[in-house]
């Protein structure tokens, strides 16, 4: 693995790239602010929730595109009658990969509810929440792209604020393949206290079979949240804590002796959400 030719600190250098950020993305977020704000009378009413938000992470102990990584990540979330919609973009940059300096990233996954179109109905209180059909389409820096589709089920557990299960069919379209392997897609968040403190602890796992020309790979990304936001009287704002990042053959490309695509990484992250 190459290693930084500079003495800088990874983390001194991670909010540096972060505060050059900061302003571009604000300005992003504002912009898909207003467009909601302009949305037509009859679509507000069919909105139940929506939430945007801004992370700085900075971490060190990556694999593939470098050790040491700095993102920043514009997320959304909204749930309507009709389904709901999840999405992110990460600009990322390597300080630590002496041949690619940054590099970006995104997902959009809306999702079709089939209660909320009434072609089902569960009891109220049951397991199983809402049964939905999946989309998602992945996009990267130089040609990564994949469409998925798929059913998925969000389920009653207790103690968490939601769970959500996904089964896809993939395709990876940079590799030419067809809808030839498939992904299992699961997320979580779940509250809890220490004392008056307020914590979260939320995050993904994407499994892929590995039936394609990719090699089957793990993806594992849990984030342990303080609720900073709480402590003067703005629960849900602002979170401070780290994330966790553990993928196990990167990027489908299997772990060898000669190049190492097993990873655990670690990065301190803070959060806004507007």
């Amino acid at each position: 693995m190459n290693k930084c030719v500079a003495r800088v600190s990874p983390v001194t250098r991670g909010f540096s790239f972060a505060y050059k950020s900061f302003l571009a993305t604000c300005l992003l977020l504002a912009t898909f602010i207003a467009a909601g704000n302009a949305r037509a009378e009859d679509s507000r009413k069919s909105l139940i929730f929506m939430d945007n938000s801004v992370s700085l992470l900075t971490g060190t102990g990556f694999q593939v595109p470098g050790e040491n990584i700095s993102t920043v990540t514009f997320e959304h979330v909204s749930k309507w009658k009709w389904g709901d919609v999840f999405g992110f973009f990460d600009y990322l940059d390597y300080h630590s990969n002496p041949t690619q300096s940054h590099s970006w990233y995104g997902e959009f996954s809306p999702r079709l509810s089939l209660t909320g179109i009434s072609l089902i109905d569960l009891p109220k209180g049951s397991f199983v929440r809402d049964v939905l059909v999946s989309t998602t389409w992945e996009k990267g820096r130089g040609g990564t792209e994949a469409l998925l589709l798929g059913m998925a089920a969000d389920l009653n557990v207790p103690g968490f604020k939601f769970f959500k299960t996904n089964v896809y069919a993939r395709k990876n379209t940079s590799l030419g393949d067809g809808f030839d392997d498939m992904q299992v897609t699961l997320s979580w968040s779940r509250p809890f206290e220490i004392g008056e403190e307020r914590f979260t602890i939320d995050g993904f796992l994407d499994y892929a079979m590995g039936w394609a020309s990719q090699e089957e790979w793990m993806h594992l990304v849990p984030q342990i949240k303080w609720d900073v936001g709480a402590r003067w009287g703005e629960p849900g704002k602002v979170y401070f804590g780290t994330e966790i990042d553990i993928w196990v053959n990167q990027f489908g490309i299997k772990d060898t002796p000669a190049f190492n695509t097993n990873q655990i990484a670690a990065s301190a992250i803070l959060k806004v959400h507007f």
